[in-house]
């Protein structure tokens, strides 16, 4: 019987351990606190729409929140590079902020199809200066949103934008001149 209480006491004692071990841990992590994230208008599902042979600048946000360091981020297009392209690629993102705005411009070629969809990818990384002027690359992020070719908005021509216009000056010549035909044909039988 002593080797069975053994095997129940080691049990509990092992389980003890494992239960403060996973506790500890929780703790840990739960005190470790991220505070540089990305946020986007547009995301897959979302996507901008935009006709063949268009231009449009979209921009997403760097945020620091819950922390009290500035951070320098750099960011680049890793997917998406036919039609995306951003003219600066480090930015300084202040403590406490989330409003630092990077902004991506889209050219969509004129003989682009529509109904294709494009997916961008734009990669944000925390960056620390290393002694010896080397660069270190920290915390990373993927952003993805989706480009959604619409078919291009034909202008309307002159006529087409004054059609009402028209047609209603139409109808009054035809009034017109039924009024002046009947007001002839009245005379003639007096």
């Amino acid at each position: 019987m002593d080797s069975k209480n053994n095997i129940k006491m080691a049990k509990k004692i092992n389980l003890t351990i494992a239960f403060s071990m996973f506790a500890i841990l929780i703790i840990l992590l739960s005190s470790f606190v991220l505070a540089f994230g990305v946020a986007s208008s547009y995301w897959k599902g979302n996507p901008l729409q935009i006709a063949p042979g268009q231009t449009a600048t979209v921009s997403i946000r760097l945020q620091n929140v819950g922390s009290s360091t500035d951070e320098n981020a750099r960011v680049e297009i890793t997917n998406g590079s036919e039609i995306a392209s951003i003219e600066q690629k480090d930015y300084l993102v202040k403590a406490g902020t989330k409003d630092t705005q990077v902004p991506i411009k889209i050219s969509i070629p004129s003989d682009a199809v529509p109904d294709t969809l494009y997916q961008v990818t734009v990669t944000s990384m925390t960056v620390t200066s290393q002694a010896g002027g080397g660069v270190a690359l920290g915390v990373g992020m993927d952003t993805t949103f989706d480009v959604l070719i619409i078919p291009k908005e034909e202008k309307p021509t002159l006529i087409a934008k004054n059609l009402s216009w028209i047609i209603a000056l139409i109808i009054l010549i035809v009034i017109a001149i039924i009024a002046v035909i009947y007001i002839i044909l009245k005379k003639r039988k007096k």
